[in-house]
């Protein structure tokens, strides 16, 4: 029981820290968008910003997290932890040898990789893309930094370092985007997520450090087995990432043959489509992967089976209502937002349409999240990989069809319609290596979730319209907070009330658990 409220108490602490960097996340663009608008202005930026990004997820991020996890918690439960940090720090020297090629490389030739992914950008547009790229090459080398520290802090089940990391990049570019721009313009900002990302690492310096007891070797040793079987570990899911940046990165090169504006409409879309799986699902994958992994590798079964049927019932009961009320509601969600300063109707109206096809997929990423999860804990980050590629593929596809005809919808479309896809694969592939998964009991809360979401919507739907005749067509920002008011408290009403009704047990099991997890115990 303890190990289980210790759980869901590390699980909240994740959780609301990353809602505080998602929600500086928002700050941050209102602050980007007041400041340069999303009519064409912050196209180079957000350009510039997918270079160093994929080299970042190519060869650390998530890559780093669902190899080095495991391979750490395997060693640490067997008590080698000082092979552990061996192993750590050869992985993190290969990385770092490959960040500095790869960075060199496009420092170079920046002039003219830049024209091949934004082939719509006119020459001023291109000049600056390059500056801000080339300038940008240095934050992914101290964000993969960062992660190698946040991946050993979350294995030694320490997370309050790792989760303020991405809040103090934000504020950072919070603070360059505000202190910076009016005199710098988007090189002011591009500094800030310099210095934002050598922030990452330095919150976390002292807490991996010292209680861990992490110590870092200068050296690579490639004659530890552990060491060998890590490397192979992230490969696959290092391609994997790379994969679906270069879908990102694709969509960016498809946008910027669009309309002005198309490729900060798509960017601002995505970001709000991030915020509930970066605060939820996320969160939970954080958490659960540790977890996850010192069942596997102790052959608790059972445990991990029940873990992982629970958590994807939660997630689906979770998300679904989010999704379909979001979608009814985006237009007032992204106006109460976005809809400040340099923010004009037809770019609110073009972001509009992008996060309600980006919607579509909100249960199948934090689905993804989990089941993704599930295969690195049983240290297999290939078939996550093969099914991310092939999602990927078919993404690119969709949106090379529907963006001349849809805009920046189709391409949406496309990352949606992929992401079931890739979900389903891994499901379905989970269900055959682990025959006592509740498939029946996962589908039959996930339909009943969609039925209870499906009403709701309509409700917030009739409140929402209601809201129109009350306030009028313009009410105001005031009025787009109250209406937005009345519909989440008609969300939790209606769908509460029907998940009650139906007896849907993920109710009474959020309730539990969140109340275990603050309880204080007497001897505590």
């Amino acid at each position: 029981m303890t190990g289980g409220r210790a759980l869901v108490r590390a699980g909240l602490l994740v959780t609301g820290a990353y809602f505080v960097s998602r929600v500086l996340g928002w700050v941050r663009l209102v602050v980007l968008g007041t400041t340069f608008g999303i009519q064409g202005a912050l196209d180079p930026f957000f350009a510039a910003f997918r270079i160093p990004d994929l080299i970042f997820q190519l060869v650390a991020a998530g890559a780093l997290a669902s190899a080095l996890i495991p391979t750490i918690a395997t060693l640490l439960a067997r008590g080698e932890a000082d092979r552990a940090w061996h192993v750590v720090s050869t992985v993190t020297n290969l990385m770092l040898l490959a960040l500095a090629a790869l960075g060199g490389l496009l420092f170079v030739f920046a002039p003219s990789v830049v024209p091949v992914i934004t082939p719509g950008f006119d020459p001023a547009q291109l000049s600056t893309t390059v500056e801000l790229t080339r300038l940008m090459l240095l934050s992914p080398i101290f964000l993969a930094l960062g992660s190698v520290a946040t991946s050993v802090l979350n294995a030694r089940g320490r997370f309050v370092a790792s989760v303020l990391a991405p809040i103090v990049y934000n504020l950072a570019i919070i603070g360059g985007a505000l202190f910076l721009a009016p005199s710098m313009g988007l090189v002011g900002v591009a500094v800030g997520v310099v210095v934002g990302s050598v922030l990452h690492l330095g919150v976390q310096l002292y807490s991996l450090l010292g209680p861990t007891g992490f110590r870092y070797h200068p050296r690579v040793d490639l004659s530890d087995p552990e060491a060998r079987t890590t490397i192979l570990l992230l490969v696959p899911r290092a391609i994997g990432l790379g994969g679906a940046q270069l879908q990102l990165l694709a969509a960016t090169t498809i946008a910027s043959s669009l309309a002005a504006g198309s490729i900060s409409a798509f960017t601002i879309a995505f970001t709000v489509f991030q915020i509930p799986i970066g605060t939820l699902g996320v969160p939970l994958g954080i958490v659960a992967l540790p977890a996850l992994s010192e069942r596997h590798a102790s052959g608790a079964t059972g445990d991990f089976v029940s873990l992982l049927g629970r958590s994807l019932r939660m997630m689906l009961f979770v998300m679904l209502p989010i999704a379909v009320v979001a979608a009814v509601a985006a237009h007032p969600i992204v106006t109460i937002l976005f809809g400040y300063g340099k923010v004009d109707a037809s770019g609110i109206d073009l972001t509009v349409r992008a996060l309600t096809a980006f919607l579509v997929a909100l249960p199948s990423e934090t689905a993804i999240v989990l089941l993704a999860r599930a295969f690195y804990a049983a240290r297999d980050t290939r078939t996550p990989v093969v099914a991310a590629l092939a999602a990927v593929a078919l993404s690119v596809v969709i949106s090379v069809v529907l963006a001349p005809t849809l805009g920046v919808v189709g391409l949406a479309l496309g990352i949606a319609i992929a992401s079931w896809l890739e979900a389903l694969i891994l499901f379905g592939l989970l269900a055959r290596r682990v025959p006592s998964l509740d498939v029946a009991g996962i589908a039959r809360g996930g339909l009943l979730a969609t039925a209870c979401s499906a009403v709701t919507g309509a409700a917030v739907w009739l409140v929402l319209d209601a809201g129109r005749l009350v306030l009028g067509s313009s009410p105001g920002k005031i009025g787009i907070a109250g209406e937005l008011a009345a519909a989440g408290l008609a969300t939790a009403v209606v769908y509460l009330g029907l998940a009650r009704l139906l007896r849907i047990p993920e109710v009474p099991t959020i309730v539990r658990l969140i109340s275990s997890a603050l309880r204080r115990d007497a001897a505590a």
